[in-house]
Formats: structure tokens, sequence, C-alpha cells
């Protein structure tokens, strides 16, 4: 039995023989396949790291133009704040000078002086120290005035060289005029210091102690001794163009010497010499000349009033 099962085993296998699987060959890969895949690889690579870099540069760039607009806004925003208060300053300078004078008025700030140009300073009554004990002037001066008189102070005097010493000088001549010569204050209206300063006597508005109708500007120095400075001479000059400009004195005003209205050596033959080449000068009271301020019917004793 044993035998039989055997047998028909045996002729069962022979007849469904066995099969065996065998995987397919793997596909061969050629290089070129594997260096075009490779360049795509590292071109999708090098696209992907360029895009961020670019990101990047514009980035940059667009904050580069926003920060050159904001300069540039920035500085039109400064120029234009400097145009206004350039034009504020420039308003304002033009209405102060249209309501008042800069040159003779209590207008100095902080010390300073106010001047004519090109350094000739204007010192006030209370900067040179006028004295309290001067008494009210009674004679006004009429504008325009039609002369302006030149004298010196004489007598020996030295030319002053600084603010200080000429201070000292205006109010020596001063307390000589009220306490010796009975005057009520200082004689004339303008003096000049040797360096072409201009000091105030009277002023523009009330008659000097020689003649009624004139402008009086006083030397400090003796002038037939010393020589007056080219910055002295150019002081008076600047001292009457201001004159004509503000309408004080006449357009054309007579310039006269005070030897030319009575017998003084004042101004002395130095200042005299220089005066007399003046677009202005008048030589009246001179040889056959008409006497000085004869055609305003002055005598030759409103030339010494003693006021």
């Amino acid at each position: 039995m044993k035998l039989l099962l055997k047998v028909h085993s045996e002729a069962r296998h022979r007849r469904t023989p066995e099969r065996n699987y065998t995987a397919p060959p793997a596909p061969r890969i050629s290089s070129n396949s594997r260096n075009s895949s490779n360049n795509s690889n590292n071109s999708s690579t090098s696209s992907e790291g360029a895009a961020p870099k670019r990101r990047r540069g514009s980035s940059k760039a667009r904050r580069f133009t926003r920060n050159s607009i904001l300069l540039s806004l920035l500085v039109v925003l400064v120029v234009a704040m400097a145009l206004v208060i350039v034009f504020l300053e420039l308003s304002r300078t033009r209405n102060e000078l249209g309501q008042k004078s800069i040159y003779f008025g209590n207008t100095f700030e902080d010390g300073t002086f106010p001047n004519l140009g090109n350094g000739h300073l204007v010192i006030e009554r209370v900067q040179w120290g006028a004295s309290d004990r001067s008494k009210p002037l009674k004679i006004p001066l009429q504008h325009p005035i039609p002369y302006v008189l030149i004298t010196h102070v004489g007598v020996q005097s030295t030319p002053c060289v600084n603010l200080y010493k000429c201070s000292i000088k205006m109010r020596t001549i001063q307390d000589s005029a009220i306490a010796e010569k009975s005057l009520p204050d200082i004689q004339s209206n303008f003096y000049v210091s040797d360096e072409g300063n201009i000091y105030v006597g009277r002023g523009w508005d009330w008659a000097n102690t020689y003649a009624n109708h004139t402008l009086a500007i006083t030397f400090m120095g003796d002038y037939g001794r010393y020589v007056p400075t080219p910055k002295q001479l150019e002081g008076v000059q600047f001292l009457l163009a201001h004159a004509v400009a503000n309408r004080k004195v006449d357009l054309d005003y007579k310039l006269v010497a005070q030897n030319q209205t009575k017998v003084t050596k004042s101004p002395g033959v130095n200042v005299y010499r220089e005066i007399s080449k003046w677009p202005h000068f008048y030589g009246c009271g001179m040889d056959r000349a008409p006497k000085c301020g004869s055609e305003l019917g002055m005598t030759s004793a409103a030339w010494n009033s003693g006021q």
C-alpha cells in the first residue's frame, strides 16, 4: 500500500513541474542620464538658492531708494526753513529801518554802538557820560539845516585816540562850557575824534552855541598844530551823507569854516585846507565874497549867539 502511494505521488510531481521566479534584469542607466539628472538637480538647487538672493537684493534696493527719498525731503525741508527765516529777518530789518533811525538814537544793545558804516561809531551822550547838570535847550533847529559849520576844540588840545580818552575829553568840554562859560550845555551838535568816531553833543534837534541856522561839527583837537587823520575826515563825510539822506541838512547845504564867520583860528589851518576841497564848501566871508548867511538875513552877531 505504501509503495502505491509513493509511486502515485512521484507521478503527480512529474506532471506539474515547479515554476522558478526570476527577477527581471535592472535597467541600465547611462552616464549621460546621470549627468543630466545631476544637472537638473543642481539647477533646481541653484534656482532655489538664487531666489532668496534676488529677494534680498531687491529689498536692499527698496530700502536704499526709500532712504534717499527721505534724505532728499529732509534737505528740502531744511532749505525751505532757512529761506523762511532769512525772509522774516529781512522783513523785520526793513520794518525797523522804516520805523526809526538806527544811527542816532538810544538803539544800542548789549553794549554795542550804532554806526554810520565803515567802522564810524556813534557815541551817545549817555555813553560818553554827559553831565545831568546841563540845562534844557530852548532853540530848536529847523530841518533841513542850510549851513554846516566846522570848528575845532583848539587851545593846544591833543586829539583823543580811543573811546575812553575821548569820553573824558567830551565831559571836560561840557563841564568847561557849563561852569566857565555859563552855557546850558556843550557847544557843538557833533564832535569827531581822531579815530573817526562821532560823539553826540546837542544832536540834530537843538541849536548850537554859534549860530541858529547851522549844524556845528567840531574836530576834537587843535588842528593848527595837528593834522586830521583820513579816518577823521571820512567820519565827518559819513555824518554829512547821513544828514542829507535823512533830510537833516539841505540837499545843497553850504559848508563853512568858523574863521569865515568871525575872527578866530578855528578850525585850524590843517582842517581848513582839507574841507576847502569838499564839494559843498562855500567861500563866503572871504575877500569880496558876501557875508555868510546874508541870504538868510544873518548878521555878524548871529554867528556868535553864545547860547
